[in-house]
């Protein structure tokens, strides 16, 4: 497999194992593992450590050095694959195990949107405000689908930034 996909593939299961970790660590505390996984404090430098590794791994492997759009294509398929397996466990959570870990997620947007109540009635309105609330009973495919999102938000803001300090220059041809 070129090192291209195999890098990115190999430490978004590495960063993976350590979310799944996280997941029993936090059910044994008797903590909602959805709400604490979607955190960006814990998601944004687990997700950045590990797109720093994938990226110095090609990079120390490949004889030529690192070009930006190598690093910026590691690190997209590295927040990729993070995604998809970051929504595979948390689909897991929600369909193979009973539990309402997903209820208590709702719960908590719902209480947030309700405190915030003033503050978007007058930017959206009272009608937006109502349309926003319904929005935030939404099923566990959409729930997943949004923190898959943020993931990938978070990567593609990082991605460059990583590829630019990671990259070396252009050997010099003789």
């Amino acid at each position: 497999m070129n090192l291209l996909i195999k890098s990115p593939l190999r430490f978004s299961l590495i960063a993976i194992v350590f979310v799944v970790l996280m997941f029993v660590i936090l059910i044994f505390l008797d903590k909602n593992p959805v709400v604490y996984s979607s955190n960006i404090i814990f998601i944004g430098p687990l997700l950045a450590i590990f797109l720093f590794f994938s990226v110095k791994i090609f990079r120390d492997a490949n004889p030529d050095g690192l070009r930006f759009w190598q690093g910026f294509s590691i690190g997209i398929l590295y927040t990729l694959f993070f995604a998809l397996f970051y929504s595979i466990v948390l689909w897991a959570d929600g369909s193979l195990f009973e539990n309402n870990h997903f209820d208590e997620y709702r719960e908590m947007i719902l209480e947030k949107i309700i405190a915030g109540k003033d503050m978007l009635v007058e930017q959206m309105g009272e009608e937006g405000y109502q349309e926003y609330l319904k929005s935030a009973e939404s099923s566990n495919a959409r729930i997943i689908g949004s923190l898959a999102f943020n993931n990938i938000l978070i990567g593609v803001l990082v991605t460059p930034l990583v590829s630019l300090f990671m990259r070396t220059s252009e050997p010099k041809r003789l």
